[in-house]
């Protein structure tokens, strides 16, 4: 058995470097409008990822959605925190699919509308699921996405946005990606 876990082990790595080295390494920020889907909240999204090549990428993103009506008199402020992680297909040269998966942290704020001093909060991790598309246009990203969360504090989200090279790969993996 302790035979079996290393071959494993190194076949996952081999698998792991043999599509990361020689492959270009770039950085991408971006920012977008996000809906909550349960109650129908907006707000805004911001992301820094790290592409380890032209198919895999990871990051942090915040979508803040700040105090808005619900419904029986109360207000809603949502914070999510997540790492997400995409894999993209390339259905052309100008786009790419991807499913979404990663963690999550997130943060709620529930209060009557009419005592905004009193609220009640509620913290929670939980698992991200999803999918996306990107097109590129010139230099940049436009991206829709969707994304759930399982946990105590689930829900669903849609975020559309655009996303820009801090750092451009060089121009033929720019023409692949």
């Amino acid at each position: 058995m302790q035979v079996l876990k290393k071959s494993s082990l190194k076949v996952i790595l081999f698998l792991f470097f043999s599509t990361t080295i020689g492959a270009q390494e770039f950085y991408f920020a971006g920012a977008g409008a996000a809906l909550e889907l349960d109650n129908n909240l907006i707000g805004a999204n911001a992301r820094l990822f790290y592409g380890i090549n032209e198919t895999f990428c990871f990051g942090p993103e915040i979508s803040f959605f700040p105090y808005q009506d619900t419904e029986d008199g109360y207000e809603e402020n949502i914070i999510d925190l997540n790492i997400n992680a995409h894999y993209i297909y390339e259905v052309s040269h100008k786009l790419g699919i991807y499913p979404l998966s990663g963690i999550n942290y997130t943060i709620e704020k529930m209060r009557l509308i009419e005592d905004n001093n009193e609220s009640e909060t509620e913290n929670e991790f939980g698992i991200n699921y999803g999918f996306g598309l990107h097109y590129i246009v010139n230099n940049f990203y436009v991206f829709a996405e969707f994304k759930g969360v399982v946990g105590q504090l689930s829900g669903e989200f849609i975020t559309a946005g655009a996303v820009f090279y801090l750092d451009k790969p060089n121009k033929k993996s720019k023409e692949e990606h």
